[in-house]
């Protein structure tokens, strides 16, 4: 692995920091200091080895439960893991799992998986039975580690886990569970106590697998996506980029480990930037300005619905009595615009997925300046090219919206393969493009916006409707908690707008959902049809699982046309 000079190149012999302090420069960085980033540590494993030397003692983990990891003591203990997994026989290459809830021996156990030359393989909290058993068959685990308190789940299905040789379980078990996988489970906590921590170099470059991780399955059947060191180091670096975290930030990390967002997004990411990292097991809206506020937190990042939550929270004092706080985060103008004020909140913008991290963002200086215009996602970061064009591939003009593709300037920026899915592998990348199957568009200064998922975009009698933008639309509506507004198909091929709702109380009407969208979207995006529900299904990470609420018929809905019509001709006599 070719490593780069720690020195500057006009003062030879003065050691600097890496990467540059983000906070003190114009734009982006070159793509020079991207290639240095992938020179100077190569991979996600020997980041690691790396920062240790670079900040000892410095604290890098800060446990919700009480415990402090630093930079050097990650680095022992992940060694010690490694060196026990070595000697229970693993080969370079096996696929070994992590099931379990945020935690420091999750983290401990991805880093000692890849020390190993073993590729980690990333597990669902919430999935049971077939969902569970597709995470671990898929990509062929041969070893899990398993949080004690998700063990019935996978007691429930280990007869099908053939694979499987050994797990190693953190926390306690109970005597139900240890009488079921006596003779192959192994005590977390033992085998750090009992490793030497002596392991041979393992050589991992940027083209090798760092995790295995599964799409958020929000279309369709979730895809096991090979992620490569190269993509994790250049995304980790578009994120200290963009929101400008530096050796003296704070990061809060809440999402699911198991999610890239969480992984590589701000976990790797602030061990790249030489910050420390604040971890808890889930996202609490009602204790989060407390997290904020008690550990000093400069950064946190938002998918899905997270600030649409916090913004359902009633206002407190907590809310704004904090640090200068960067969301590195994506949401429309609305939903950017509200949370911005209320909370005193930056937010960088951006727009990625698991198979190509964020291409797409904002350079910290028009993070910090404003200049990022709200619900845009940015511009193409240095790693990336960005294309956004029509059915046939050709480019796009300006406002007019197309699917999304991706090209890497730098070598493994993107995903490797889906595993195991050539066809969809290929199909992919036809072109030479990542063809994310996402909309967007220009505006006239080059910005990205996110239009829809191409399978969610709504046609309705010739207009083309974003489903994002009328979801966003009604959740500025305070009576309405959620919402998913999907397409309700007919024979005839036409469809029409369905908007699923959860209400904040029983009190909610379709009338009222209707009054609202009259005096708030345009005529053409009004849904004609209303489902009134108590929840929404969700991937842990808070995307709502749409492809579950296609299936809907006509007879199930609240059919509205007669309202609508009614009281828009009411409108326009009252107009006239």
């Amino acid at each position: 692995m070719k490593v780069a000079n720690n020195f500057i190149k006009c003062q030879k012999d003065v050691f600097y920091m890496f990467p540059p302090d983000s906070t003190k420069k114009e734009g982006f960085y070159s793509l020079e200091i991207y290639r240095e980033c992938l020179e100077r540590y190569g991979s996600v494993a020997n980041l690691l080895r790396e920062k240790a030397k670079e900040n000892g003692d410095k604290i890098w983990l800060v446990f919700e439960k009480g415990s402090r990891y630093s930079y050097k003591m990650m680095n022992e203990i992940t060694e010690k893991m490694a060196s026990s997994l070595l000697g229970l026989g693993v080969s370079h290459g096996d696929r070994i799992a992590i099931f379990g809830f945020n935690s420091p021996e999750w983290i401990i156990a991805y880093f000692s998986i890849l020390k190993a030359g073993c590729i980690p393989v990333t597990v669902n909290t919430a999935f049971i039975k077939d969902s569970l058993i597709y995470n671990l068959v898929q990509p062929e685990v041969r070893y899990v580690f398993v949080d004690a308190r998700l063990l019935q789940q996978y007691v429930d299905i280990m007869d099908e886990l053939n694979l499987v040789e050994k797990i190693i379980v953190f926390g306690n078990v109970e005597q139900k569970h240890e009488e079921k996988i006596r003779g192959m489970y192994l005590e977390f906590d033992k085998l750090i106590a009992a490793s030497t921590g002596n392991i041979p170099e393992i050589s991992s470059g940027w083209s090798d697998s760092c995790a295995m991780i599964l799409t958020s399955g929000t279309t369709g059947r979730s895809k096991v996506v090979v992620e490569t060191n190269s993509e994790f180091l250049l995304t980790a670096l578009d994120m200290i980029d963009a929101g400008g975290v530096n050796a003296n930030s704070v990061v809060y990390v809440y999402l699911p480990l198991f999610h890239i967002m969480a992984l590589d997004l701000a976990a790797i990411s602030s061990m790249l930037a030489n910050s420390t990292m604040v971890l808890v097991e889930r996202f609490n809206p009602h204790e989060f300005w407390n997290d904020v506020n008690k550990y000093g937190v400069t950064h946190f990042h938002a998918v899905g619905p997270i600030l649409e939550a916090l913004l359902k929270e009633p206002p407190s004092e907590r809310e704004k009595n904090h640090k200068p706080l960067i969301a590195i985060a994506y949401s429309s103008k609305e939903i950017w615009t509200a949370a911005s004020d209320r909370f005193s909140i930056r937010i960088t913008g951006g727009y990625g997925g698991t198979e190509a991290g964020i291409p797409v963002t904002s350079p910290f200086s028009d993070v910090f300046s404003g200049k990022n215009p709200p619900g845009s996602c940015g511009k193409p970061a240095p790693p990336f090219e960005v294309s956004i064009v029509d059915k046939r591939d050709l480019p796009v003009k300006i406002g007019e919206t197309g699917e999304i593709l991706i090209r890497s300037r730098l070598p493994y920026a993107t995903f490797k393969e889906y595993y195991a899915m050539k066809e969809e592998t290929l199909e992919a990348f036809r072109d030479l493009w990542f063809h994310t199957g996402d909309l967007g568009r220009y505006d006239e200064n080059g910005n990205i916006y996110f239009v829809d998922r191409a399978k969610d975009a709504i046609r309705r009698k010739g207009e083309n409707i974003s489903s994002f933008e009328v979801e966003q639309a009604l959740l500025k509506y305070e009576k309405i908690k959620d919402v998913a507004v999907v397409p309700l198909k007919f024979e005839s091929g036409d469809e029409e707008v369905l908007a699923i709702v959860v209400p904040m109380d029983d009190k909610l009407s379709s009338e009222n959902i209707i009054d609202y969208c009259i005096n708030n979207m345009p005529s053409f995006w009004i849904p004609n049809y209303i489902k009134i529900v108590p929840n929404l299904p969700k991937t842990p990470t808070g995307r709502t699982e749409k492809f579950k609420l296609k299936g809907i018929k006509e007879g199930e809905t609240i059919k509205m046309t007669g309202y609508i019509s009614k009281k828009m001709k009411t409108s326009q006599n009252n107009f006239s």
